[in-house]
């Protein structure tokens, strides 16, 4: 399997190579691979990369074994297998490509006009987001610790009443409770008006599935960048909901409803998340633009507004002339280069970071917002070295 052959996870230390690494690059070598190309191959994925002299070192070394050419060939398949925005690969993190993908598929398929059985496959594709999850942050605590007894993998529900639980906020557990009990509810049970009843309860639980994915495996494998993790619904006020609880939905979804509403977290946003939609009138086009509000209080005061940024980006020769506006005159395109390179001092944290300060369009763009503060105080930190000396 592609997995026995995978390069080890825990790197011996900064800039060096592990022995499996070694027989790679050795043979790689031996068939005349270029030593930056070699080097290039082996960073795929790496926290810490190693420079062309590490693998150069190696050349008449007969000390280190080589391996065969099939073995080679799945190295070489795993390493060109990386996303290089998440740094997943399919053959390590097979569990976290699940888990977002469940998730994607969970919030585009309730956002989806067409879509009527929202409720039963948002609670089911989120169940299983969160069971993946659960499974890679279990299984990186102690190795098969995601696997029971009998041979059976552990459940979401059956993690949440565990000690263990790497899920620490009672609210999140209690969210993720409703979601399995409404699941149950729905799997034999026709019904409309899911989607108000349980909302809030499924906005909260996107949002929480992010926090932790991000805050145990890190930050570039967030949703956020890749689609708005903000359901598509108008959330309706308590009043609406005793009507619809009125209505002809079954006793078993009405009285998970009233739970809801009645429980110790239903004020907790990471128990239930309330939005609101609103339009404003724009200046230029004297048409309604939709925002998603959010309220504490319950009420849509139009303080709050959710919605995707969409920020102003520049390229690096405007930014320069930003920087010269500022004083800064002798500052230029080697001197940012060389800034972010010192500043994200190997290829793994650039791109995580990348993301945070810019992103492709028609070349690299820079946030303005974000990247240029951070230029200034380079700039200014770094005393008179940007500035033209003051005439005499």
């Amino acid at each position: 399997m592609l997995q026995n052959i995978a390069p080890d996870r825990k790197r011996s230390k900064a800039g060096s190579l592990t022995g499996k690494e070694k027989r790679y690059a050795k043979t790689l070598l031996d068939k005349k691979y270029a030593v930056q190309d070699i080097a290039f191959i082996i960073n795929q994925g790496r926290e810490k990369t190693v420079n062309q002299s590490v693998i150069q070192s190696l050349v008449g070394d007969k000390c280190i074994k080589t391996v065969d050419d099939k073995e080679l060939d799945k190295f070489l398949k795993i390493q060109s297998s990386y996303d290089p925005k998440t740094l997943l690969n399919p053959f390590k993190d097979e569990r976290l490509i699940r888990a977002r993908e469940a998730m994607m598929a969970a919030v585009q398929i309730f956002n989806s006009p067409t879509i009527v059985f929202k409720t039963e496959i948002f609670c089911v594709l989120a169940n299983i987001a969160w069971t993946y999850l659960l499974h890679e942050k279990l299984e990186r605590t102690k190795k098969g610790s995601s696997i029971l007894n009998n041979g059976n993998s552990v459940t979401v529900g059956g993690t949440l009443n565990k000690q263990s639980c790497p899920i620490k906020n009672e609210a999140v557990k209690e969210n993720l409770r409703k979601l399995i009990k409404i699941r149950d509810a729905v799997e034999h049970t026709y019904f409309v008006g899911g989607e108000e009843c349980f909302g809030a309860l499924f906005q909260a639980c996107c949002i929480n599935f992010d926090k932790h994915m991000t805050e145990w495996f890190g930050q570039h494998i967030s949703l956020s960048e890749k689609l708005s993790l903000a359901l598509q619904f108008v959330r309706l006020q308590k009043a609406q909901i005793i009507e619809i609880e009125k209505s002809d939905l079954p006793e078993k979804i009405r009285a998970i409803s009233k739970e809801i509403q009645d429980s110790n977290f239903a004020t907790d946003n990471a128990f239930q998340l309330k939005v609101y939609y609103t339009t404003e009138a724009t200046s230029k086009t004297n048409a309604d633009l939709h925002k998603l509000l959010s309220s504490e209080s319950g009420v849509a005061t139009g303080k709050e507004v959710i919605k995707k940024v969409s920020r102003e980006k520049i390229t690096q020769k405007q930014l320069l002339e930003l920087v010269h506006e500022k004083g800064f005159k002798k500052f230029t395109s080697t001197d940012h280069i060389n800034f972010w390179k010192t500043n994200w001092e190997t290829a793994a944290i650039r791109n995580k970071k990348a993301g945070e300060f810019g992103e492709v369009f028609n070349g690299w763009g820079w946030y303005k917002d974000k990247w240029l503060p951070v230029v200034l105080k380079h700039c200014k930190d770094s005393g008179d070295k940007y500035k033209w000396p003051a005439r005499p």
